[in-house]
């Protein structure tokens, strides 16, 4: 008599019990190297948009005089916690059933876990004396000079990150402010075309034992005959001597000879001042004297130049901004569209970083050459 073979249901169950194995022990495996490029991302656009919209908060509550406040992310901890179990049994019939009834062939398992995500995220209030070393120090002139090297615009920079160059005044916004000299746009408007044709160069050189000069070049022997006159005129304005090469970038609000160039820059919360007499509020509240009215006009000569930033309000929530915010009812955003207003934020991550650092920046020097 041929025998019959009853070993399937056991295969069965082996293969199950081997599957469940391997799943508990792939489970058990670490999570952290495939979490990495999805939290480095995430974090970073999450960092990237709460520092832009507290920045735009901030914008905004300077021009209602409220009190701003800063909050720096310290320290961003993310843990994972991934946890299974698994039980299983079974049985079968190998030989006739039973006389009390057919059982057949049983199997039954469990499984169970359970997974998770615990970040920690350190704040600190920017207060006392790093209020005062980030935001209230004015920007390093040397820095401003290493970023028009970088290839920032010249005419933003010196717009936004200066008071006065050489004693020429900057527009001040707010209630107690200024319109600018026309003699410092026509300025800015001269370099801004002197960036552009290539005639501005950067370099370092050593002067006295372990120091460094910064020094600004003005290419002129290669420069088209009226970029060479501008180059010219900006001398003249800034009252410099018109055969000094080397001259020196100092900070002040006005030059102490005929060459040296005093840059007059702002700090932090000055640019934030400024941006915030910029901001469109609504005309109710300027009648309910919840904040000043319209800023000082500029001269209409100085078109040629960009606008340093437009911040838009209303009762809607925009559809399409780069950061939004809502204040005492109203929305007050940055429209995705405005590239130079963008730029501006971008650029105050940097300035913010210069002010940070601490690092004393030697004093450049500026360098014209006579042909």
């Amino acid at each position: 008599m041929r025998r019959r073979e009853t070993t399937a249901p056991g295969r069965l169950v082996s293969i199950l019990l081997a599957g469940m194995v391997l799943w508990i022990i792939s489970g058990c495996g670490s999570i952290g190297p495939n979490s990495v490029n999805r939290d480095r991302f995430d974090y970073i656009t999450a960092i990237s948009e709460s520092w832009k919209q507290q920045t735009l908060l901030n914008i905004v509550k300077l021009r209602y005089a409220d009190v701003p406040v800063f909050m720096e992310v310290g320290q961003v901890i993310s843990s994972y916690e991934l946890e299974g179990n698994l039980s299983a049994g079974g049985g079968f019939m190998t030989g006739n059933k039973g006389a009390q009834g057919n059982l057949g062939d049983f199997l039954n398992f469990g499984a169970g876990g359970r997974y998770l995500d615990r970040p920690t995220v350190t704040y600190t209030p920017l207060t006392g004396p790093d209020f005062v070393k980030t935001m209230m120090t004015p920007f390093p002139p040397g820095a401003i000079m290493f970023l028009i090297e970088a290839g920032w615009p010249v005419d933003m920079l010196l717009q936004v990150s200066t008071d006065a160059i050489n004693g020429l005044r900057n527009y001040r916004g707010g209630p107690n402010g200024h319109p600018a000299d026309p003699e410092f746009f026509e300025v800015i408007r001269l370099l801004k075309r002197i960036q552009a044709s290539g005639g501005m160069g950067f370099k370092l050189q050593r002067e006295k034992e372990n120091a460094e000069a910064n020094i600004l070049l003005f290419h002129t022997r290669r420069l088209m005959p009226e970029i060479a006159h501008d180059v010219a005129e900006v001398k003249r304005l800034l009252r410099l001597n018109p055969e000094a090469t080397d001259i020196r970038i100092t900070y002040g609000a006005d030059m102490h000879g005929d060459q040296e160039i005093a840059l007059h820059t702002r700090s932090g919360y000055q640019v934030l001042l400024e941006m915030a007499s910029m901001v469109a509020v609504p005309p109710e509240h300027i009648t309910e004297h919840r904040t000043y009215g319209s800023v000082l006009s500029t001269p209409q000569d100085t078109a040629a130049l960009s606008q340093v930033a437009v911040i838009r309000s209303g009762a809607e929530r925009p559809a399409d901004s780069f950061a939004q915010v809502r204040y005492r009812g109203h929305w007050y955003w940055v429209d995705d569209r405005d590239f130079l207003t963008k730029r501006i934020f971008t650029f105050l991550t940097v300035l913010f970083t210069l002010s940070e650092t601490g690092q004393k920046i030697q004093q450049p020097i500026l360098t014209i050459r006579a042909n």
